[in-house]
């Protein structure tokens, strides 16, 4: 079974991973983007040889249940078919996953570690928009305070040079040609506003429904 097939499967069939984003994976598995860890698992970059390199962060990876429900912190399997987290977005170990949202709409919403990012709610609300979000280039997404910045911004003011990957050039072009979506030079553009898991309300229907959900 190839990566993409793998990774759709583990999905539930009320939340099933959305065409477009499916297709998109199968752009880059195709590219040759799928790494293979010594322990054994697989995982997929958003760059294919030679533009990857080991500073990479951003990466899709298989759901593992086991993961929703230690966020859910409930067993209820109701509940964590709503939540897939399969997305990498920092070395912090933050990550982002498909949530099915409380009338059926399917968004991507990020939860930050803690112990670095404490970004906790929707990230895009399309995987479209996600798709046009990985094209900008940044190596994680996972720091709003960054997401006013360019990659080449964050690259020349913070990063030592081989530190920060090359922008996913075939993934833009993809994003750009085939899908005839626009890719803007900032985050900002896409993402308008984020909370924090710290905050003591928020307006942000992910945050509100994990809380709910935690009953924190």
């Amino acid at each position: 079974m190839n990566f993409t097939d793998e990774l759709v499967a583990a999905f539930p069939a009320s939340n099933p991973v959305p065409p477009v984003l499916r297709q998109a994976m199968e752009f880059l598995e195709a590219l040759g983007c799928v790494r293979h860890y010594r322990t054994g698992g697989r995982y997929m970059t958003l760059h294919p040889e030679p533009e990857y390199n080991n500073s990479a962060i951003t990466a899709f990876h298989v759901p593992d249940s086991a993961d929703t429900a230690q966020w859910t912190a409930c067993e209820d399997p109701r509940v964590n078919e709503r939540l897939s987290i399969f997305l990498r977005t920092g070395g912090d170990g933050s990550w982002a996953g498909l949530w099915l949202d409380d009338h059926d709409q399917q968004r991507i919403v990020h939860l930050g570690s803690g112990s670095g990012s404490v970004m906790l709610c929707v990230l895009t609300h399309s995987t479209q928009d996600l798709l046009r979000l990985l094209a900008i280039g940044y190596n994680e997404h996972c720091w709003p305070e960054e997401f006013t910045r360019t990659p080449a911004e964050l690259r020349e003011q913070q990063y030592a040079e081989d530190d920060y990957p090359a922008p996913p050039r075939a993934l833009r072009a993809y994003v750009e040609r085939t899908l005839g979506l626009s890719v803007p030079a900032r985050a900002s553009d896409i993402i308008s506003s984020t909370t924090s898991m710290d905050a003591h309300e928020s307006s942000d229907p992910f945050w509100n429904w994990l809380k709910q959900v935690r009953n924190d």
